[in-house]
């Protein structure tokens, strides 16, 4: 059995060796020979580790990947246990061993995925994506991209809308299992340090809704959830986690990464969350309804439909829009109480996602809809 190494630095040639002859991507006359260590995701990963291994091989290495992506649980205790915790090691894992080949978007190829939930050991070797155009959360994606992250994400939501296989996938949180509600405290308790760094940076009638919101996150998830038809939800579909292609109208145009926190929940969460995090605000905006409609066309043509999702009138659809709007503000707020104030992007990143969330659920009157 090939063991998950303590940290990305410990991948050796042997371990890649094994792993990739494992998973047939080299045979048993070709061995790694070198491996090159680079760290990625340094001061954004948590609850893991992360490093693009360059491979160099002796042998026959037709076909074989030039370098691999490690991720692994996080080296610091604490860290690993909020990871443990929330179960995110096995998610992911899950994820590419029982789903991933089935999903009708593009993710990263695994080439090696170690689950052992009683040893408590966890790994993935994947497919190294970077040749693709990453683009900044903090500057936003303009509409045609938006367009393309929204017709990925409506094919995602339409492979699992209203699935009863929804109901096998019991390693896949319900938005409204404890381990998701649990949020509301977070955002209870991380408001007090959120509004001494980023008060005097948010919008007129933000604290209002902040206060008002996190006095009823928990029912406000479980009203969106029961009013909207479930799917599957990657969770965390912002531009950070996205990959793009030249091809703005290619299929395979864009890779989807992380998919530690996806849970089972109503689709308008990933697209609420998506809109409110990756656009600038006067580009959400000028382009906001026409997007979300796009969406739902997309999701209502996948599912055979005309222009119209069968029980699930487009009105209907936005105004679960407008309420779920009002849930992202927990992201900005919890992230606050592990914030780095020496980490000028996480910071600066913090800053963007708060003004736009909580100018958003300003914008659409979304606490007319609070509970």
């Amino acid at each position: 059995m090939v063991r998950v190494p303590a940290s990305t630095g410990e991948a050796t040639p042997a371990f890649l060796t094994e792993a990739l002859r494992g998973s047939g991507a080299i045979d048993s006359t070709t061995s790694v020979a070198e491996v090159e260590h680079e760290r990625i995701g340094v001061g954004v990963g948590i609850v893991g580790q992360l490093a693009r291994l360059h491979l160099r091989y002796e042998g026959d290495a037709k076909d074989a990947p030039g370098s691999v992506v490690l991720k692994i649980p996080s080296e610091f205790p604490e860290n690993r246990a909020i990871g443990n915790h929330f179960r995110f090691y096995e998610r992911e894992g899950r994820f590419y061993r029982e789903i991933n080949e089935k999903l009708p978007v593009r993710t990263p190829h695994c080439f090696w995925n170690h689950l052992d939930v009683a040893g408590d050991e966890y790994g993935l070797l994947l497919e190294d994506l970077s040749n693709r155009i990453s683009l900044s959360q903090i500057v936003g994606a303009d509409p045609a991209r938006a367009v393309q992250a929204l017709s990925s994400l409506a094919e995602l939501h339409a492979a699992w809308w209203q699935s009863p296989m929804l109901d096998t996938l019991d390693w896949m949180p319900w938005l409204t299992d404890p381990v998701n509600l649990a949020a509301g405290e977070q955002y209870r308790v991380s408001w007090g340090r959120f509004l001494e760094i980023m008060g005097d940076r948010l919008p007129d009638g933000a604290v209002r809704i902040g206060e008002r919101v996190q006095a009823v996150f928990e029912e406000l998830q479980l009203t969106g959830t029961a009013e909207a038809p479930a799917t599957v939800c990657h969770g965390d579909f912002r531009l950070d986690n996205l990959l793009f292609t030249d091809g703005r109208d290619d299929p395979d145009g864009l890779a989807v990464l992380d998919w530690q926190i996806a849970y089972r929940g109503p689709a308008v969460s990933d697209v609420a969350y998506f809109l409110c995090q990756s656009l600038a605000v006067e580009v959400r905006r000028e382009h906001e309804e026409r997007l979300v409609r796009g969406w739902y066309e997309r999701v209502a043509a996948s599912l055979g439909g005309a222009n119209e999702i069968d029980g699930y009138p487009f009105d209907l659809a936005w105004t679960h829009y407008r309420r779920a709007v009002l849930g992202t503000t927990v992201y900005p707020v919890a992230s606050a109480g592990t914030m780095d104030l020496a980490n000028e992007r996480g910071l600066e990143l913090g800053t963007v996602m708060a003004q736009r969330s909580f100018l958003a659920a300003l914008d659409l009157r979304s606490e007319e809809l609070l509970p």
